[in-house]
């Protein structure tokens, strides 16, 4: 009895813990792809939390007298087993900017394994397929049993194989590091649940709870590096990531794109703020629409209504192909959302000369070539 009331006690500090992470985020952070991302996150460790409180409730209080109770606890617990797994690789994918996985085929398949779950266990008491409760209360595994953990493998196996890439492929020391933290919060409450059962102390939930929150303090101190309007990079991102790839062997190819958004002021003038910000979202999606499967490559809003793309050349104009595609893009996307305002966008290239030695001179020569553009009326819709 002792150590399930110690349990108890640490699953309420561990709950109230994360639960104060939550309030923060939401009370100090605007609404983005990632904010939800994240609180997603610990809104299914919430899940976890009560399903197991609910476990311990049912040994002090129940004592597995009542059917309905134990269905109930273990369908939440099988659901947050694998809504942690899935959460943790969307939002890993999200913050090291990883390439291996295409975003929206991530987002689309999580969105279906979740579905898929939930419907098969909130079906389990009748159709017996994850367990059962026989008339006796004694708990009989259903031939799917292993589905929720086999699931949460795969997903830690993705984990794993999206930091490692990270690890390999970042020039930037502080991204590598970013990307180590991630080991560790994988690792230390896979860690807390051996202890807990070798010396049979309860350290699992408090683990879990601890290890987040000092991500959170590092995901805090970082600001993420994400624009909350538009979701891409932000312009202290871009800087590090732009510095980066000026020290790669293959500079020689890289290509800068600064794109700004035409008229914008009449935008904000004709249609009000809100449509201004929606049209830098579009040009946001956009962007992404056209870049991710570019595997060298930082896209970011670098302030204001103008965004920056650098990437690695792989063919000659390669800069001019991605800048004509985008254009006609922005255009669907426009026509797609029946936006108030056609927004339109002039771009312009500039490739990397070893004379630039810093990001901010690279910038400010694209700047130049933009001006340019402006200047003389021009935004890539005549591209041939």
């Amino acid at each position: 009895m002792a150590i399930i009331i110690a349990k108890i006690e640490e699953t309420i500090i561990a709950y109230v813990i994360m639960l104060i992470l939550g309030v923060h985020i939401i009370l100090t952070t605007k609404k983005s792809r990632l904010q939800g991302k994240v609180l997603s996150y610990i809104g299914i460790v919430h899940l976890y939390y009560i399903s197991y409180m609910l476990t311990l409730l049912s040994f002090t209080v129940f004592k597995h007298n009542f059917k309905p109770y134990f269905y109930l606890s273990e369908i939440l617990k099988f659901i947050s087993i694998i809504g942690i797994s899935i959460f943790t690789f969307t939002t890993i994918i999200y913050l090291l900017h990883s390439k291996i996985f295409d975003k929206r085929f991530v987002e689309y398949i999580a969105a279906m394994t979740l579905t898929i779950s939930i419907t098969l266990y909130v079906s389990t008491p009748f159709s017996g397929l994850i367990f059962k409760i026989d008339e006796n209360m004694q708990y009989i595994r259903g031939p799917l049993y292993l589905f929720p953990y086999l699931i949460s493998l795969v997903y830690y196996v993705f984990i794993l194989m999206v930091i490692v890439n990270c690890i390999k492929t970042a020039y930037d020391k502080n991204e590598k590091k970013f990307a180590f933290m991630f080991i560790a919060f994988i690792m230390v409450p896979l860690v807390g649940q051996s202890v807990s059962r070798a010396v049979n102390v309860p350290i699992l939930e408090i683990s879990l709870a601890i290890t987040f929150l000092i991500f959170y303090l590092d995901f805090s101190k970082r600001n993420v590096s994400t624009d909350s309007l538009t979701g891409l990079n932000n312009r202290r991102f871009l800087i590090t990531d732009l510095y980066s790839l000026m020290k790669r062997k293959d500079r020689d190819k890289l290509v800068l794109l600064m794109i700004d958004a035409n008229d914008f002021k009449k935008i904000n003038d004709n249609f009000g703020h809100q449509e201004g910000d929606k049209s830098l979202i579009r040009i946001g999606q956009a962007l992404e629409q056209c870049t991710y499967f570019l595997k060298h490559c930082t896209v970011a809003r670098y302030g204001g209504d103008e965004f920056i793309i650098a990437f690695i050349e792989r063919q000659n104009n390669d800069g001019r192909l991605i800048a004509y595609t985008i254009t006609k893009t922005l255009e669907k996307i426009n026509q797609e959302e029946n936006a108030k305002s056609d927004v339109t966008i002039s771009i312009g290239i500039e490739n990397y000369k070893e004379e630039y030695l810093t990001p901010e001179e690279f910038i400010k020569a694209a700047d130049d070539a933009l001006y340019e553009i402006k200047k003389e009326k021009y935004t890539w819709k005549n591209f041939t």
